[in-house]
């Protein structure tokens, strides 16, 4: 990425978050679980169930639909058939907010980055907003569908590479995901389990752009990376039942592969670089922990990762650009180091360096 002498190659704006409206609690979903589940030797006991619950560590999280709906068994068709609508109004409110929070109007977006992994419906979330919102006919697409939990940092980084070329250009970035199109009351193993309790739905939408009005954060450079061998990582199956999200049981600590690059890439230019702000993704308790190690940072810099984590579990693309939002609330120091990074299938990083950016907090 190449950086001029004179200023950040890019900067964002706070992003614009939507939340469903059904707030479901871990002791919600812990009950439907133990409902559910058939009564064999194979299934797991109630007191596993509840330490699994526990050590995920996360007290809510909100679905675009009630959990008795979503806990109903029913098709792929008719799981899609109920998120995608759902998943485009979340991703186009986020988007018509953000543009007004930048003092911009719909036709000034000039390229609309988009992921979502809920499902695989053509024309995508990106042609969708475009209609919507009535964005200009030649606004440049870039649709992602198959990033997941990497999707908000990898936006970011292609955002910023666009912009350092082309200065002049304004980028709309929008994630939107269901996830609880993945919630399967027939998947009873350890991780079906785990990802009952662990995935939120949202959405969340900014502004990349040179122009520093209203932005909270400055890249200077950016990074992606695909660990070789890590195809079985984290995978999404399409089943007659709906999807289904799945890991090895090596995938949580996938971090510590991430780690040595990283930082080669971090210190490339100075061997003493140290972020004072971290934006991480909160994949779940295991991955935050090992990236605090990784990073050897101290533990309030993933407090706000954590506090996702907790009031909305793991949000997949969207996560990042919530943890972005609640770390401009906090009001960082002004021109404060700053890491931005997430990770998903793959395993696969991506990852912003640069400075926040408060002018008021000098």
């Amino acid at each position: 990425m190449r950086r001029s002498e004179s200023a950040p190659v890019a900067y964002v704006t706070r992003p614009s978050v939507e939340i469903p409206g059904y707030e479901i609690s871990t002791a919600d979903i812990v009950d439907d679980i133990l409902r559910t589940m058939p009564e064999d030797t194979r299934a797991p006991s109630a007191a596993v169930v509840k330490r699994l619950a526990s050590n995920l560590q996360i007290d809510t999280r909100s679905f675009v639909a009630p959990l008795k709906a979503l806990s109903r068994p029913s098709t792929i068709t008719e799981r899609n058939n109920l998120a995608q609508p759902l998943m485009a109004r979340m991703g186009t409110d986020a988007a018509q907010t953000a543009i007004k929070a930048a003092g911009l109007t719909n036709t000034d977006i000039d390229v609309i980055i988009t992921s979502h992994s809920t499902t695989p419906a053509t024309p995508g979330l990106d042609v969708h907003i475009i209609n919507e919102l009535q964005l200009r006919p030649d606004i440049r697409r870039m649709p992602a569908t198959q990033l997941g939990c990497v999707g908000g940092a990898h936006a970011l980084s292609w955002a910023a590479e666009l912009v350092d070329a082309k200065p002049e250009l304004r980028i709309l970035i929008v994630i939107s995901e269901a996830l609880s199109t993945v919630y399967r009351s027939d998947k009873n193993d350890p991780a079906g389990i785990i990802y009952r309790l662990l995935f939120g739905d949202g959405a969340a939408a900014c502004i990349v752009s040179s122009q520093p009005q209203g932005a909270c954060l400055e890249i200077t450079r950016t990074w992606q990376h695909v660990v070789p061998g890590t195809t079985d990582s984290y995978t999404l199956h399409t089943e007659p039942t709906g999807l289904h999200f799945t890991s090895e049981k090596w995938a949580p600590d996938g971090i510590t592969h991430l780690m040595p690059p990283l930082w080669t890439w971090l210190r490339q230019d100075d061997k003493n670089w140290t972020p004072e702000v971290v934006i991480a993704h909160p994949g779940g308790p295991r991955i935050l922990e090992d990236t605090l190690k990784g990073l050897n940072c101290t533990p309030q810099l993933l407090a706000h990762s954590w506090e996702s984590l907790r009031t909305r579990g793991n949000l997949g693309g969207v996560a990042i650009l919530d943890i972005l939002a609640r770390t401009a609330d906090a009001t960082p120091r002004h021109h404060s180091p700053t890491l931005l990074l997430g990770i998903g299938p793959g395993l696969a990083g991506a990852a912003t360096q640069g400075q926040w950016h408060n002018p008021t907090n000098h």
